[in-house]
């Protein structure tokens, strides 16, 4: 910023003052302090004022330019504030002007919709899984799982009973179609709890783990069935 130098171009002059008073009429003002008269006065004091005039005629050259910047920022400020909006106001006024026709034309159409549920498959072991005796093989086309005797032995996923009973070398045994199409089978039961046409869910006890049939201890036999043929269990099992 400029800095005003003080500048007097009387203060080394020793001017005589001349008259201090002034009239008016009958009227007589004492002035308080001295007034110099003589031209010479009179040009220096106009020399004060020419560099007074300088002095701000160079805070003018340089505060104008910053000025007009700062109100040029405001202006392109705001400019690009409402210009978004007034954007955004457009696409709306235009599409909902072009969107009523498609409205007009639309309000003879009906949409049925329908929402169904079905309750995700849940899938467990028959019974606790401690190891696998026997495994799924072309000639033995399920698992073994040796368990305790008399362990409830629960259904893979539920389904329906179509049938239970004896059946030779699988002594009791039961087996169940699910939804998806598969059958289970569960054997060497030693007692049946289900019986056919029964339905059956993952905590519904279809019968309880034993020897019967061809079985030299307690164990369960497990299939899984498709409409393609028997199914490794271990592949489907959780």
């Amino acid at each position: 910023m400029l800095k005003r130098k003080a500048v007097r171009w009387t203060s080394d002059r020793d001017l005589s003052p001349r008259n201090e008073q002034f009239s008016f009429g009958s009227t007589t003002l004492v002035l308080p302090s001295h007034i110099w008269f003589t031209p010479e006065a009179i040009i220096l004091d106009a020399a004060d004022v020419y560099t007074d005039v300088l002095w701000l005629w160079e805070v003018f050259k340089r505060a104008v330019p910053l000025f007009i910047f700062r109100v040029f920022a405001l202006i392109l400020l705001f400019l690009l504030v409402i210009s978004p909006k007034a954007q955004a106001e457009s696409i709306l006024t235009n599409g909902a002007t072009q969107a009523a026709p498609i409205q007009k034309q639309a309000a003879s159409i009906k949409i049925s919709t329908q929402v169904v549920a079905r309750e995700a498959p849940v899938i467990r072991w028959p019974v606790p899984l401690t190891y696998i005796s026997t495994y799924f093989s072309y000639h033995h086309q399920g698992i073994d799982i040796p368990s305790r005797y008399g362990q409830k032995v629960y259904p893979f996923e539920h389904g329906k009973v179509v049938s239970a009973g004896w059946d030779g070398g699988f002594g009791k045994k039961v087996v169940v179609k699910h939804e998806d199409g598969l059958f289970t089978t569960y054997a060497h039961l030693s007692s049946i709890q289900v019986v056919k046409g029964q339905p059956v869910s993952t905590k519904t006890t279809v019968g309880n783990v034993g020897t019967t049939g061809y079985a030299t201890g307690a164990h369960l036999h497990f299939e899984i069935r498709s409409k393609n043929g028997a199914i490794n269990p271990l592949a489907l099992l959780p």
